[in-house]
């Protein structure tokens, strides 16, 4: 009887052992494949990144956002074309941007659900499939749709400049990124639903939504990694999820308000909305002639959070980072200025949209905000499905995924002279009109970002109103508070910034 129960163990240890023996084979014949016999492994990159994802993970997920330095590195050190994992060619070259965001574009697979919302725009594979379901949403971001939500915009404005008033009187300091979030969240949110979060309301502008949404970004980088993680995640009661982890548990707490609007919307759609009420994405969507299949709760919980987060941190980033440039460079502060004070002789009536948007200087300060703000910092990696490029000297085999960094073409001193300089003279100088060519914060292509528009009339609005109105000057911030230390997909700069900090001292008359 011992015999045999030895002998049954010895059987299980064997089997263990030859499992494990197998998946070390396996995975020593899979190095082997991808550093000699894999299509990509002509291309220049460091063996380790070619070998293993592994490589990726420590600089994103342990290093904390840092593969974007990383990836500038690989190309200072491999030229122009770089093999960064085993799949994926990054490329260093703004003129050939075109090539890889125009035309026929599926998404990388691996990293397309990277945020865990499977059936938004944002995760959806095929170049046909993300047509068809940003169709009845990309009516709500044509520049017509947005003139018509002008008075809406302007309401929030209004807001942002009363509470800024308020700290004014109290001589308080505001901190730039959370309040341009609640203001950029109260738009977009308005917009998609019909009802604001009303985080400008809230004491200091909701001081937990943008840390939290941050949070979530870079938990994207291990999901993209370790998917199962999340999987895990969602197991955890709610209650003792706020206990362990409290922005991941405030996320979930998020989905659930953005379910109920949603719902909310779901329950009114086939309600006219009384005259006077602006359209909403969410109506629109919900009224389309996409299938019932397409309209279930969790995509449309997946395109309602897609909206949410791009329409807010975004443009939030771009106007906390633009307003420090501006308070920072004295000369640029006092050219602006001069030009909105003629523009806007009465500081509290702010003209159309159209005329400020044509004013030189203005333009030149927001073209160089979009250059040093970056837009979305992660590479956007897109799968050439039907046509085979050729970079240089090199044919990339079709079907590889490609990708290209906004911060990396921005930054590029043959292109933009002193790059890390916030010069908005630059627009103005020959041969600027050919210089926008390479201005990819809104990305190209298909899925170019929807709602550039509505991004650049927040902007428009805000730079002019704040700037045209207020004596602003800027409290305990400095430049580490803007420079990007990671890369969350989303800009951060160092993780213990207090953020960009404004004192309002008073009107201009």
């Amino acid at each position: 009887m011992a015999l045999l129960e030895y002998t049954g163990h010895l059987s299980v240890l064997q089997a263990i052992i030859s499992v494990l023996g197998a998946y070390a084979l396996y995975g020593i014949l899979l190095v082997v494949y991808r550093l000699y016999f894999s299509p990509l492994s002509k291309f220049p990159g460091p063996k380790l990144a070619a070998a293993s994802l592994w490589y990726e993970f420590y600089f994103d997920v342990y290093k904390r956002g840092k593969f974007f330095l990383e990836i500038k590195r690989l190309h200072e050190v491999y030229g122009p074309i770089v093999r960064i994992n085993p799949y994926e060619l990054h490329i260093n070259d703004p003129d050939f941007y075109d090539n890889v965001y125009s035309g026929k574009r599926d998404k990388h697979s691996w990293s397309a659900d990277m945020f865990v919302i499977p059936g938004s725009m944002i995760s959806t594979v095929p170049h046909d499939l993300h047509r068809k379901r940003r169709a009845p949403i990309a009516t709500y971001f044509s520049q017509q749709a947005i003139r018509q939500f002008d008075p809406v915009i302007r309401s929030k404005l209004d807001i942002l400049c009363s509470k800024y008033e308020e700290y004014m009187k109290r001589s308080e300091p505001a901190n730039m990124e959370f309040s341009y979030t609640a203001f950029t969240t109260d738009i977009i949110t308005e917009y998609a639903f019909g009802a604001s979060f009303g985080f400008l309301e809230q004491p200091g502008f909701n001081t937990e939504y943008w840390p939290l949404m941050l949070s979530a970004s870079e938990h994207s980088l291990l999901h993209k990694q370790i998917p199962w993680i999340t999987k895990l995640r969602n197991l955890i009661p709610l209650s003792l999820l706020l206990k362990m982890k409290p922005e991941m548990g405030n996320f979930v707490v998020m989905q659930n308000i953005i379910t109920k609007q949603i719902q909310a919307v779901v329950d009114e759609k086939s309600k006219p909305r009384p005259d006077g009420i602006h359209p909403t994405i969410f109506h629109g969507l919900l009224n389309s002639d996409l299938p019932s299949s397409e309209l279930s709760m969790q995509r449309l919980l997946g395109e309602g959070q897609t909206i949410v987060a791009a329409g807010s941190l975004t443009t939030a980033h771009y106007l906390k980072s633009a307003t420090y440039h501006i308070l920072a460079a004295p000369q640029v502060l006092n050219k602006l200025r001069a030009e909105l004070m003629a523009a806007m002789p009465d500081p509290t009536v702010l003209p159309p949209y159209k005329d400020l948007d044509r004013l030189p200087y203005l333009n030149a300060v927001i073209n160089e905000g979009f250059r040093t703000s970056h837009g979305v910092l992660a590479r956007l990696t897109r799968v050439p499905a039907d046509d085979a490029l050729r970079f240089h000297d090199y044919d990339i085999p079709i079907g590889t995924p490609l990708s290209m960094s906004s911060w990396l073409s921005h930054m590029n001193e043959s292109l933009f002279p002193e790059p890390e300089k916030f010069r908005p003279e630059r627009w103005l100088e020959p041969g600027a009109d050919q210089l926008k060519n390479y201005l990819v914060n809104f990305t190209r292509g298909a899925r170019m970002c929807l709602g550039k528009d509505l991004a650049r009339t927040e902007i428009v609005y805000t730079l002019s109103t704040l700037f045209r109105r207020y004596d602003m000057e800027l409290f305990e911030s400095d430049e580490t508070d803007v420079i990007i230390a990671h890369d969350f997909f989303n800009p951060r700069a160092k993780m213990d910034s207090k953020g960009v900090r404004v004192i309002f001292k008073g009107k201009i008359a």
